[in-house]
């Protein structure tokens, strides 16, 4: 059926209207008019796949991946109309959520569209009888789009040394069914790789991978019933066994399954931002803390700095990072933010967090509100929830700077910060 699209969803598929429903499609832009198939109708809405573009948007370009929608659907898009959508993405859920309009101080773009992730998760398919990369189809269930030559959003010898990797499986004779995913972790500037294969049997025979360029490298028995790259047990590990970063003047260790932030410049671009709207205080808190990067980025804000941090492998990286770094006001509390006792957050001036997408609990809510710090710098890679959240702060706080940061260029995703100060 041919359908006219007119805007982009929060999610980042265009929108258009059919029979009276929305419908919703990757692969194509507002203004656009396509043909596409029906994969899935709901009472109020239908999702559909591109089959061909009948009247294209002048802010269409080519796609530089025959798999782009699987990994950054936004490739099709000029890159300076995909930060607009990116700003306009960001201020609209501020004001559906807060109700007041709420414009961004800047947003800044990527520096790069292509190589710029540190971490790459590739899932495997068979054909001709051999093991290949593959990404799953966007919308699909179970189908697989094969990699011939990789990802582009990694960089060029990462790719490299995944595609060896692969070639030594298939010279083992590797039962492709035995495979669940491949991650590979690259720190950028002290250019070190590591790899993690998970497999969905115990009894997995690991090849030998010596491979020019990768640092370290573990296999791992996954449990085949989650879709989550976890460890369940190590099976093989060779190499090291954790990654060393540096962000700004300062070098940050991390093990191989701890968060780390995917964009090393704009990160640190926006650490300047975080850094110019710190003042000199006695309690500075940084939750969701990971390795200790932000707040022992900020050790010269505040007398006393704490870090609360949920997973105990990136708890312990924190303190060897205070340590590397001779940080000597960084103390580290191992606990979910919404099991931090009241006490840790009393007190404190200046409360930073990155949390993860589903944002902040709302036992971690009321905690704040309870101890009302001056400031709350708040970055974010979910608006969303992060807008969810500004609305309960802001019956005591008023967001005083905002800022999106294109941390993932050519896909619907963005980070966004928001300074908030105590109003009463």
């Amino acid at each position: 059926m041919q359908v006219e699209f007119t805007k982009i969803s929060d999610e980042g598929r265009a929108l258009g209207r059919h029979s009276g429903k929305l419908i919703f499609a990757y692969g194509v832009l507002p203004g656009e008019t396509a043909k596409v198939r029906i994969i899935r109708e709901k009472r109020n809405f239908i999702e559909a796949e591109l089959l061909e573009i009948i009247r294209p948007s002048e802010k269409r370009r080519d796609a530089a991946e025959d798999h782009y929608l699987s990994c950054s659907p936004w490739q099709i898009m000029d890159y300076a109309y995909q930060t607009e959508l990116k700003k306009n993405i960001i201020e609209d859920f501020l004001y559906r959520f807060t109700r007041e309009t709420i414009k961004l101080d800047g947003f800044y773009p990527a520096e790069r569209r292509f190589g710029y992730r540190t971490k790459i998760e590739y899932s495997f398919a068979e054909k001709n009888n051999e093991i290949h990369l593959a990404f799953h189809k966007r919308g699909s269930f179970g189908e697989k789009h094969i990699l011939e030559n990789g990802c582009a959003l990694i960089a060029e010898n990462t790719n490299k040394i995944a595609l060896k990797i692969v070639e030594i499986l298939n010279r083992d004779k590797t039962v492709c069914s035995d495979l669940k995913t491949l991650i590979l972790r690259e720190s950028q500037k002290q250019q070190q790789v590591v790899a993690a294969l998970y497999v969905k049997n115990r009894g997995f025979s690991t090849p030998q991978m010596q491979i020019d360029g990768l640092d370290g490298f573990l296999s791992a028995y996954s449990n085949p019933l989650s879709p989550v790259s976890a460890a369940d047990e190590i099976l093989y590990k060779n190499g090291i066994e954790f990654m060393t970063e540096k962000v700004g003047n300062l070098n940050f260790s991390y093990p191989f399954d701890c968060f780390f932030q995917n964009n090393i410049p704009l990160f640190e671009k926006a650490m300047e931002v975080i850094n110019g709207v710190c003042f000199e205080c006695n309690k500075l808190m940084d939750l969701f803390c990971g390795a200790g990067v932000m707040a022992i980025i900020l050790k010269d804000a505040a007398r006393e700095i704490i870090g609360v941090e949920s997973f105990p492998g990136a708890a312990k990286f924190a303190q060897i990072n205070s340590a590397q770094n001779n940080v000597k006001n960084f103390q580290v509390l191992c606990s979910p933010a919404e099991k931090t006792p009241q006490e840790v957050f009393d007190g404190t001036d200046i409360i930073v967090m990155d949390p993860p997408r589903p944002g902040l609990h709302k036992k971690t809510v009321k905690a704040l509100l309870n101890s009302l710090p001056q400031r709350i710098i708040y970055l974010s890679c979910n608006p969303a929830t992060q807008a969810r959240d500004a609305a309960f702060f802001l019956e005591k706080y008023k967001i005083i700077k905002a800022f999106g940061f294109d941390f993932y260029p050519n896909t619907p995703h963005v980070e966004s910060l928001l300074v908030f100060d105590k109003q009463i």
